[in-house]
This record gives structure tokens, sequence and C-alpha cells, in this order.
């Protein structure tokens, strides 16, 4: 299915969705969030992709939502997508969410509002140490959305993500790895990073790693004994896969494996 507004390619493994807005810095549209919707379907459909990488066209990674957009789109079903509150808007940005294989938001240039929220839906983020991001909400009057409130504080702890939201403020690349926002912090080398990251993830056993992610989705809402429950019956699944007979003759031969998803 052709895009507009963003691109998606599957290689060696490695699925990609690039923002391509460029001249509007990425901002996001609803119908952005609608083509995004679909990519994440499609991705999830595909048993080459292992993981994803997601960044922006051009020098940014996202500005936030297009304010000139929102809500003018024809029909009742774009006003329904516009900003106002309206919690659909958000969750086709926060689709990413349901891929069912790891994600990773390379934040190549300036993550701001509702751009910094997207990225954190991915599941591990690299920053170029040149791009800033920040939750800019409160600066142009009006309260986070997008699941600023509920993602910030389990990222960074309540109070540092209470001082972010109130504030607004941008804040740089080695003060978001410290602070735990994200996970890597790259200059020239920052394609190679995140490259290395992907093909990392790709190279690991496909079955094995997408039951890790619906493992590490619950985490919050388990206890010790759940997730001792919850990991033996999955390990023992997995034990009977392909995958875990060549992982071990790999081991045993003392070679990469070749992991076939089965």
């Amino acid at each position: 299915m052709a895009f507009e507004q963003i691109t998606v390619e599957v290689e060696n493994g490695v699925g990609r969705i690039t923002l391509s807005r460029p001249a509007e810095r990425n901002a996001m549209t609803p119908q952005m969030g609608r083509e995004l919707t679909r990519a994440v379907a499609d991705l999830n459909a595909d048993p080459e992709a292992r993981v994803v990488v997601i960044r922006g066209a051009g020098k940014g990674f996202c500005s936030g939502a297009d304010l000139r957009t929102l809500g003018a789109e024809a029909g009742a079903a774009g006003a329904a997508e516009g900003l106002g509150g309206n919690e659909n808007f958000y969750r086709l940005f926060l689709s990413i969410r349901d891929l069912q294989v790891p994600s990773i938001a390379a934040i190549n240039g300036h993550a701001v509002g509702a751009g910094l929220c997207f990225a954190l839906g991915a599941d591990m983020r690299v920053m170029h140490r040149d791009a800033k991001v920040g939750m800019t909400f409160v600066r142009l009057g009006i309260h986070p959305g997008m699941a600023a409130t509920w993602t910030l504080p389990r990222l960074v702890g309540p109070a540092i993500a209470a001082e972010l939201l109130y504030s607004g403020r941008m804040v740089g690349a080695e003060e978001a790895v410290a602070i735990g926002l994200v996970n890597r912090v790259a200059g020239e080398d920052f394609d190679d990073v995140v490259d290395e990251m992907a093909a990392g993830i790709a190279a690991a056993a496909p079955i094995a790693v997408r039951t890790v992610k619906q493992t590490l989705a619950g985490w919050q809402q388990r206890s010790l004994d759940d997730a001792l429950v919850r990991e033996a019956g999955v390990q023992m699944m997995t034990f009977g896969t392909e995958d875990a007979a060549e992982g071990i003759r790999a081991m045993r031969a003392k070679r990469a494996p070749a992991f076939r998803g089965r």
C-alpha cells in the first residue's frame, strides 16, 4: 500500500518507518497517523520484520502536531481526529505500541511535544547529541496529551516527570540519557549506532524476542510470583521451537546461530 507522509521498508530483518514531511519538520497530521496505523499492521503481518526503527526525514525527528492541519481535514472524520483534546488523534500515533516486534526511535533531530510522546511509544530510543526534546505543551497554554503524563513518570520517575511537564523546557541529549529518557546518545556515528542496535535484535531468535516483548508489556501489573509463572510457561514453549534447538547447536559448535523464527 502506498504512503504519502511516511515511508516503510524492510531489509535484513529490520523494518524502517520514516516520517516524511521534512519541510514541516515532520509535523504530525491525521493522515500521517492513519498511514502509520496501516504501516504497523503491515509490519506485524511481515514475517521478515524482526525489529522496527522509527525516525524522521531530514534534520528533525518530529516537531509535534501540525496545528495548521489538525481538525481542518474535510468531513466529520477529519475533525474527529483533530488535536482539540480528542483521543483519536493520539491513538493513531501510539499505534506503534502495537508493534509485535521491538521498536527503536532514532531521534535524529528535535522531538517536541507530541513528537516526543510519539518517540516514547517505542521500546528504546537513540538520540543524536545535537538534538533536543521537550514536553512543551504548557508553553502553548495546553495540557499535555498523547499519554505524556502516563509514559514520562514510568521512564524518569514522578519528580523529574513533574518538572519537565510543569516547565515544558527542552532537554539536551546528555541529560536525556542521564535521566533514563533515552538509551544511547550518538554523534557522527548516529546511523551506525542505530543500525548496530537494530541488527543485534534482528539476529536474536524471533519467537523468543516477540514473547519477551509481550512479557515486558505487562510487567507493572504482575507480582513476582506472576512473573515466575509467566516466564516458566513461555520459556517451556520456546524450548520446543526449532530456534531453541539451533541456538543450542550453535553454542556447542561455537558459531553464530541462524534463527528462522520457527
